[in-house]
């Protein structure tokens, strides 16, 4: 079973803002915007959220 440790939650948010970067660039290289603006939102959130949890882990 995976714990939520500061390191696996570091991992989890590097993980998640690699794929926020390449939702963002598909943005602009894709002809279907709409669906990859939806999905780097979601990503990007769930990526701060993330980053969040492993900050306030470690104080």
């Amino acid at each position: 079973m995976v714990s939520l440790d500061h390191y696996t939650l570091g991992y989890a948010s590097f993980a998640l803002m690699s794929l926020a970067m390449l939702s963002g660039a598909m943005i602009f290289l894709s002809k279907r915007r709409d669906v990859w603006i939806k999905v780097h939102i979601v990503i990007s959130v769930m990526a701060y959220l993330v980053m969040f949890l492993a900050i306030w882990l470690v104080r």
